[in-house]
């Protein structure tokens, strides 16, 4: 009987272990990419996308830049959302359509319409 109470410690312990490392998408997210496809409800979109680039660093600080336009601010990642909030800004949410290491595309809604961006790590 004392089996039991070992194998409850120990899937304790792993629980705790798996529960207290870094999530994958945190370690994954930080570097540059650039995007290379933009659509919006399926369908690709003019968004001059070689000028759409994020820079996400591992301090939670990040920028954007689009069309010569760049923002900076901070960000955070939990669980398949991802949180920004750029200077005198307020929060936004995006989630992560899925994040590999050289590919990141995030599905955002805009005025209603749902839009993906893709990355490739530069």
């Amino acid at each position: 009987m004392k089996t039991i109470p070992a194998i409850f410690a120990s899937l304790t312990l792993l629980v705790s272990m798996v529960a207290c490392q870094p999530s994958k998408n945190k370690t994954l997210i930080v570097g540059n990419w650039q995007a290379v496809n933009w659509t919006a409800a399926g369908q690709a979109v003019d968004r001059n996308v070689a000028s759409t680039s994020f820079t996400f660093d591992a301090k939670a600080n990040y920028s954007f830049s689009n069309n010569g336009n760049t923002e900076k601010g901070t960000y955070k990642i939990e669980e398949d959302a991802l949180y920004t909030t750029a200077e005198k800004q307020e929060e936004i949410k995006v989630q992560l359509h899925f994040i590999t290491n050289d590919t990141l595309a995030i599905d955002m809604n805009r005025g209603g319409t749902a839009e993906v961006v893709t990355l490739v790590r530069k």
